[in-house]
């Protein structure tokens, strides 16, 4: 019994630890937003998202709210992304709060016959939430 008693609060013990000293980096959560978003999984991308975040490209209004990004991705119904790349050039972190900048890359097929490519630079702000897990906070792109 003494045994069972020592393991479970190593148990605990490490499970309290990870979740408090997690290792995710801000460049974890751009890569899962990389792989999501060629998969084009709207539900999963949106989740990387704060639920008052915004999104947005260079002199177009931007989209607000975890849901509304979650909309907005569920309308490209005509759109399978083929190839899509993000490449961190540079990364701040200041205790809950860091900013991402990179370069972007995709190529998508629209309506099963038009292939479109596009590239360009993205900065993205992050906060770390209760869980220690970065979430984007806002995002903006432009085209190169």
């Amino acid at each position: 019994m003494m045994i069972k008693l020592f393991y479970l609060a190593t148990f605990i013990l490490a499970y309290e630890y990870s979740c408090q000293h997690s290792t995710a980096t801000p460049q974890d959560t751009i890569k899962k937003y990389e792989r999501f978003v060629l998969e084009m999984k709207p539900d999963s991308i949106s989740n990387l998202f704060t639920t008052d975040a915004e999104v947005g490209h260079e002199n177009q209004r931007p989209v607000r709210g975890r849901d509304s990004i979650y909309a907005f991705l569920s309308s490209f119904k005509n759109v399978r992304v083929i190839e899509n790349r993000d490449d961190v050039s540079a990364v701040s972190v200041r205790g809950d709060s860091a900013t991402v900048n990179g370069i972007y890359k995709q190529a998508v097929i629209v309506s099963e016959k038009d292939t479109v490519r596009v590239s360009g630079s993205f900065s993205a702000e992050m906060l770390r939430d209760k869980n220690k897990t970065w979430l984007i906070r806002k995002m903006r792109t432009r085209s190169l």
